[in-house]
């Protein structure tokens, strides 16, 4: 297998990542914080240790809280419904956002009556920071959500600048940093972000059931799924510190230990510079295949993660990937990855989305090469005799 799908999830994960699930697993997957045994002690000290490694990792100490969550859509489905929404407030997402920002945001649309606007687009598909101004200006916003790296074409977006502009505005910003954490460099100050939300089985190498955010110290959210947790809390009154009240139910205490042993690893390892190589290795030779339409980031190469996506003329992009994975044992993703909003601005519609390549830790130029070779030979025959329902696509 020639794993190229990162984006959804990174895999493989580092070695010493399952050695601590597995090892937690046998010897102390016990419930953190509700028993006075060592086993429990040390399962919620082991919790303490990993916000406070996530806390260093953001460059946030003295400044922010981490709330844990199961997923990313969960943490940001938390932030954005723990708003307290009033009708007529401004709301402001780039076109680049995952829908487990753009979904809650059109049902509160509906509900709440607020005003949801994307923001402006240079021909380019770089974010027009000079129009956004504009905007902020003639309606100041409430609330400001960005993406840090749009995992449709690894864009790295000007999130630092956009949510810097909002917080002149005394909106509440908040930063998707799902394909961004441990990836690059982000300073919780520098971010004017109220809060960033963070997946661990995405470029935190750790493993699935395991993501959250960090809160700006001072800043409150309502509950949005509320009982079970007992971290601290022991008393029949309702919590009402950060981030307690937030982490409902029992935490998935060896993702956390994998977790923990993936923050360690993330010290040592440059996987930003590893991508990077890929990125401009991979690139050009894709660029030159016939028939392969490629969607580069604006801005160069310091703005490229290690997310690509492309089409073929005459393949939808699922019959691309399908034959990628039957003839080399390749994943790639297929459609529109979660965020319908940015292919209207690619134009793909002919293709049904695109064909997304995703690098990590663990690709290799050997795996590449075995991508490019498979496409230069692409032919519609070889759609002989895959299941039909694989060619359909996906979201």
């Amino acid at each position: 297998m020639i794993y190229l799908d990162n984006g959804a999830t990174t895999f493989p994960k580092p070695e010493c990542v399952y050695d601590a699930v597995d090892r937690f697993n046998r010897t102390a997957a016990v419930n953190a914080g509700r028993g006075a045994y060592r086993a429990a002690r040390e399962a919620t000290e082991m919790i303490r240790r990993v916000k406070d490694r996530l806390i260093s990792l953001a460059d946030a100490r003295e400044q922010a809280e981490v709330v844990f969550t199961p997923s990313v859509t969960i943490a940001l489905n938390q932030i954005i419904w723990g708003q307290n929404w009033k009708e007529g407030m401004n709301v402001y997402i780039s076109p680049y956002e995952h829908n487990a920002v753009s979904r809650p945001l059109e049902l509160v649309r509906q509900r709440e009556r607020v005003n949801v606007r994307l923001l402006p687009l240079k021909e380019d598909l770089s974010v027009d920071l000079d129009e956004t101004a504009r905007m902020f200006r003639e309606n100041p916003p409430d609330f400001v959500c960005c993406t840090a790296i749009s995992n449709v074409t690894g864009y790295v977006l000007p999130a630092e600048e956009v949510l810097g502009m909002a917080k002149d505005y005394g909106a509440f910003t908040v930063l998707d940093a799902a394909q961004a954490m441990g990836l690059l460099r982000i300073r919780f100050a520098r971010m004017h972000a109220d809060c960033i939300a963070f997946a661990g089985h995405k470029t935190l190498y750790a493993p699935f059931g395991i993501a959250g955010f960090l809160i700006r110290s001072g800043a409150d959210l309502r509950e949005f799924i509320t009982g079970g947790n007992g971290i601290r809390s022991t008393c029949l009154d309702m919590p009402s510190y950060m981030p307690e009240k937030m982490e409902s139910a029992s935490m998935d205490t060896p993702a956390i230990a994998g977790l923990d042993a993936s923050l360690e690893w993330l010290k040592h390892h440059d996987t930003w510079k590893t991508e990077a190589e890929l990125t401009a290795y991979l690139l050009p030779r894709l660029a030159e295949i016939p028939g392969v339409t490629v969607y580069p980031a604006p801005g160069g190469p310091e703005r490229q993660a290690g997310v690509i996506s492309f089409n073929v003329e005459g393949f939808r992009a699922n019959e691309v990937a399908a034959i990628l994975d039957r003839e080399a044992g390749i994943c790639v993703r297929a459609g529109h990855h979660c965020a319908a909003y940015i292919h209207d601005f690619l134009g793909d519609e002919k293709y049904d989305g695109t064909i997304r390549v995703s690098l990590g830790a663990f690709s290799t130029k050997k795996d590449l090469d075995v991508l490019l070779k498979t496409l230069r030979s692409i032919d519609r025959a070889q759609l002989k005799g895959i299941d039909a329902g694989i060619l359909r696509g996906n979201c």
